[in-house]
């Protein structure tokens, strides 16, 4: 398989961000966490802000851990690519998660 072309990464993030308008793939997913509570999980999301469809959920099985995916041929988004870290029980500062996407 050629190189793709065009990617984007996203650097460390540390807190709720849109990370593209329109449509697009996401190629890998990195995620880190310390000290987070057992069943509280940061997603991806296809839209524009925390409200949108869930594309890809990350659920803390430990309180201390990481997660990686990968989608060699893409795992498409339709309207925008959001990252959140989901509802109650984050400690600020102790997600970091990398994006990989075009």
């Amino acid at each position: 398989m050629g190189r793709i072309q065009g990617l984007a990464e996203s650097g460390c993030l540390t807190e709720n961000q849109l990370l593209k308008t329109g449509e697009g793939y996401v190629f890998s997913v990195s995620v880190s966490w310390i000290g987070q509570t057992v069943g509280h999980y940061c997603l991806l999301r296809d839209g524009l802000d925390g409200t949108a469809n869930p594309l890809v959920p990350f659920p803390f099985a430990t309180a201390d851990g990481f997660i990686r995916k990968e989608w060699p041929q893409g795992k498409k988004f339709n309207t925008g690519l959001f990252y959140d870290e989901g509802a109650g029980g984050v400690a600020p500062g102790h997600i970091w998660v990398e994006v990989t996407f075009k």
